[in-house]
């Protein structure tokens, strides 16, 4: 697929579906703020942005001491160059994804929300953001790291246009983002993870050995991660075309206890390789996803 921007005209239909992505991302980011500021919440702030742990050697003139009297603890406050940083979004689009009932619990759908979110996040703060899609059909498939004003309408774009379609392609484009990074990076993944782990957990040890940062949202529909269905029915994989029949009181109890190893695994692994794991149901709001994220970042900050 081409990299860069698409210079093609665009549909109306594509045009409106940006701009109402690009105000729904907005918004919920946005809101997500607004509810942290007013929060009491024990523990949690936004100040995790701009500070890092004190660390032994560190030059004590840099110790924030409005932080610490806050706090308890010691924090040096980064520098400007410290605080910009290089983020990556990898979206996951292949045909896998494009599952859920409704258009608020379709994987993509909340894949491409909470992308075009995060990356908000980050531009507001001054970060350069850069985005790839792993697997779909897409005009283009990878925009360039930036922090200019247009780049959010530019990624949105790429999310909006793009067709979840073909096989898991997720550890090649880790992999392929592990070699094309030329400076430590802040990889943030949105998949179903539904592709063998071993090569995608491989390809992130790659990542994280080179001094990248990282953080998965694992996006799961209802029908998923609670198996609700009772018909006998034929269940299809959506990229090999491979399918069983099967009843599903009968095989329930298996289902879910396969889910839940597959999902401990990971969850065990970046706990190991310090990565934030996020889960990410379609079930939940959008918000509330991206609260428990900004609070799990928080908490390492002030570990």
């Amino acid at each position: 697929m081409p990299n860069g921007d698409n210079n093609k005209t665009l549909s109306p239909e594509l045009i409106d579906k940006i701009a109402r992505m690009e105000l729904t991302a907005r918004t919920a980011a946005d809101g997500l703020l607004a509810g942290m500021h007013r929060s009491n919440a024990k523990g949690f702030n936004v100040e995790f942005l701009e500070h890092r742990p004190y660390s032994p050697g560190d030059d004590i003139r840099h110790i924030d001491w409005k932080a610490r009297a806050k706090s308890g603890k010691y924090f040096i406050k980064l520098r400007e160059e410290e605080r910009n940083i290089q983020a990556h979004i990898i979206a996951d689009a292949s045909a896998s994804m494009d599952f859920g009932a409704g258009d608020s619990s379709n994987k993509w759908n909340r894949c491409a929300l909470l992308a075009s979110s995060v990356a908000y996040l980050l531009l507001k703060q001054g970060d350069a953001v850069g985005l790839s899609l792993a697997g779909g059909q897409a005009p283009v498939s990878r925009a360039e790291h930036r922090a200019s004003r247009g780049q959010l309408h530019r990624l949105i774009s790429i999310l909006a246009a793009a067709r979840p379609a073909g096989a898991a392609s997720l550890a090649a484009e880790l992999a392929a983002c592990a070699d094309l990074l030329k400076r430590r990076s802040f990889v943030i993944v949105f998949s179903d993870l539904l592709e063998p782990p071993e090569p995608v957990m491989e390809s992130l040890r790659a990542l994280r050995g080179r001094g990248n940062d990282a953080t998965i949202f694992h996006i799961l529909s209802p029908e998923e991660t609670d198996f609700p269905f009772a018909k006998a029915a034929k269940f299809i994989d959506p990229e090999s075309g491979a399918f069983i029949s099967a009843d599903p009181s009968a095989v329930r109890a298996a289902y879910i206890k396969a889910l839940s190893s597959f999902t401990r695994g990971y969850r065990e692994f970046c706990a190991r390789m310090d990565i934030d794991y996020v889960s990410a149901p379609t079930s939940a709001s959008p918000e509330e996803t991206l609260l428990k994220y900004l609070e799990s970042r928080g908490r390492r900050a002030g570990r």
